[in-house]
């Protein structure tokens, strides 16, 4: 029977209204008032070894309960692959370079606000039971929280970490709350209490015995050098794995008993649950073990769950690619909160509800389907960027690059860098922009107008005996700021870079990072083969340099290439300038001796 005009217009509006209502119920978290929040975040927790999301071992009963009563992500992409920097993502929905903490020598800027200080001001009590050296509150991570619990120089259990996060619940439940309940129990060693040591492996012969630790397998050090990786066998490996679903298994318990303490004390229905994990966890499957060593798939996806019972639809299963960029605006959304302009991640309540897609703040600088990731903090600096099934892995140093499509070779064993030229292009134009576009970077424009010039650049960046570094990675880019290749020659001698075009009409701009950003740029510039000083302009005041060549120091104070020229000199002519990160602050720290000791027997420094 056909439906008149007028039914569909009725059925629609109650279709709206019934969306309204719902988003108005989650908004007050279904009692009337804001919602209580508590962020569950499991260390080193892979999704594929998890039920709800197709694992044939039964590792985590409750996580798949809560994965049933609420909405889960089927594809979440963690923004770096390792503690720090990715929690640091998830509290403040910054990518690590803008955040700050991107090594373990760094913490998280102290101009940059985190979901703790935003939910603080709105009369939140905020409390957190972490367990990690990598997220002492030396970081910035306990930044808004009025309670700060961290146990870092021991594996405190999973069942004690629970136990203590009741006990903060219970102390302020009168108000709405943010609880940050951080396990550490899945990540190395591998040594879960029992009876979880055998549960998936009872008949194991071999030599790890109950517990396995990097340390069995490369004796003399965590140099991630995975050099005795190849000589387990099967068997070996199969413990192993194992051994960490052990660990998920006895942290689903505990995660367990803190779901049946809320129901117990009347909060379970007015508490929105996050679940997620800051990384996954490398097998082997690219010749590695554990994580921050690259930005292969078993390190970068993760599980992401929301539940709120009452609220977020059950069951509700969700296929498009989502970020732990997008945990901070989707939570405060849910809150009936203002999402603050300056945060990189969208919300992802429209697409929980089913009424919409992800909702971006207004200055993000990648669209909600795309995903950036960077800070490996074990050899060469990587960043990712994957999107639309397809990822680009990007080496900093060596600027090799590796194109996966994901949909078709989702263990990224086939490198077709050289065979989609398409979808190599617009990967790494996203990539380099993002690159740029998230800390300090440096551009040159160069014009010659109606009459063809010779352009030449000599960048060297100043090293002093503290300073090791370079420029890398630099593009060219057109009028229109999409990636060019340029007319002419580039060589690199070491760490400096010569640029030659002998035959520039309409604008080009080289744009390219030093790094660290801090270091000195030589720079030697000229048109035709003569030094340019009076045809070089710096920054937005367009002043010439005094001297060719010339040194130009960033975030000096009264830089003069600092700011985007507002306006354009007549031809030829060559602009200079700088950006900087927006969140001020030094992220540089000493590691007090403990510290050390203790991000050592991680593997974190050497």
């Amino acid at each position: 029977m056909a439906v008149g005009g007028d039914d569909r217009r009725l059925k629609s509006r109650l279709m709206l209204a019934a969306a309204g209502f719902l988003i108005a119920a989650i908004a007050c978290g279904g009692r009337g008032h804001p919602p209580n929040v508590i962020i569950i975040g499991v260390d080193s927790l892979r999704p594929d070894h998890l039920g709800c999301y197709g694992y044939e071992r039964n590792t985590s009963p409750n996580i798949d309960r809560l994965a049933r009563d609420g909405a889960l992500f089927e594809n979440t992409i963690t923004q770096a692959p390792w503690t720090t920097a990715s929690f640091g993502t998830i509290l403040t929905s910054l990518y690590p370079t803008q955040h700050g903490a991107v090594d373990v020598s760094n913490q998280m800027r102290a101009s940059v606000p985190t979901l703790a200080t935003l939910l603080k001001a709105r009369d939140y009590a905020t409390g957190a039971v972490v367990n990690a050296p990598a997220l002492k509150p030396s970081y910035g991570l306990g930044r808004g929280f009025d309670y700060y619990n961290i146990v870092s120089d021991r594996v405190r259990a999973a069942e004690e970490t629970t136990a203590e996060a009741l006990r903060w619940i219970d102390a302020n439940k009168g108000g709405p709350f943010l609880m940050f309940v951080h396990y550490f129990d899945v990540h190395t060693p591998y040594a879960p209490p029992p009876p979880y040591d055998s549960l998936f492996d009872p008949t194991y012969a071999g030599s790890f015995a109950d517990s396995f630790d990097l340390d069995f397998v490369v004796p003399d050090g965590k140099g991630r050098v995975f050099k005795r990786l190849h000589e387990l066998g099967s068997s070996d490996w199969n413990h192993v794995r194992s051994l960490y679903d052990g660990e998920i298994a006895s942290t689903d318990k505990a995660i367990g008993d803190l779901m049946a303490g809320l129901q117990d004390r009347g909060l379970r229905g007015r508490t929105l649950i996050v679940l997620v994990s800051d990384h996954g966890e490398e097998f082997a499957e690219h010749g590695g073990f554990e994580h921050g060593h690259s930005l292969f798939n078993e390190l970068l996806r993760v599980p992401m769950i929301f539940c709120l019972p009452g609220t977020i639809p059950k069951g509700t299963r969700l296929p498009q690619q989502a970020r732990l960029l997008d945990v901070t605006p989707t939570i405060l959304d849910i809150a009936g909160i203002d999402i603050p302009a300056h945060l990189e991640g969208a919300s992802l309540r429209p697409v929980i509800l089913g009424v919409g897609g992800p909702r971006p703040s207004g200055r993000s600088l990648l669209p909600p389907d795309a995903a950036y990731s960077e800070g490996t903090i074990y050899g060469s600096q990587k960043r990712a960027i994957t999107q639309g099934g397809w990822k680009l892995i990007y080496d900093n140093v060596t600027e090799e690059m590796q194109l996966f499509n994901l949909v078709g070779d989702p263990a990224e064993s086939r490198n077709l860098i050289d065979l989609e030229p398409g979808a190599r292009a617009s990967l790494e134009e996203t990539l380099i922009r993002t690159i740029l576009g998230i800390s300090d970077s440096w551009y040159i424009e160069m014009a010659g107008g109606d009459e063809a010039h010779a352009f030449d650049l000599t960048l060297a960046p100043e090293k002093g005996p503290l300073i090791t570094g370079g420029i890398h990675p630099y593009r060219f880019l057109d009028g229109a700021g999409h990636l060019v290749a340029p007319d002419g020659l580039v060589t690199r001698q070491a760490h400096v870079l010569k640029i030659g075009c002998p035959h520039l009409q309409a604008p080009i701009t080289l744009a390219f990072k030093v790094e660290p950003d801090i270091m000195p740029l030589k720079l030697d510039l000229r048109i035709d083969g003569k030094p340019a000083t009076d045809k070089v302009f710096l920054g937005q005041s367009l002043v010439h340099p005094e001297t060719m060549p010339f040194t130009q120091m960033p975030r000096r104070a009264k830089g003069r290439s600092k700011g985007i020229p507002t306006e354009r000199p007549s031809p030829p002519y060559i602009l200079v300038w700088h950006t900087e990160n927006p969140y001020a602050g030094d992220t540089a720290f000493q590691l007090d001796d403990q510290t050390k000791k203790e991000l050592r027997a991680l593997g974190y420094v050497q």
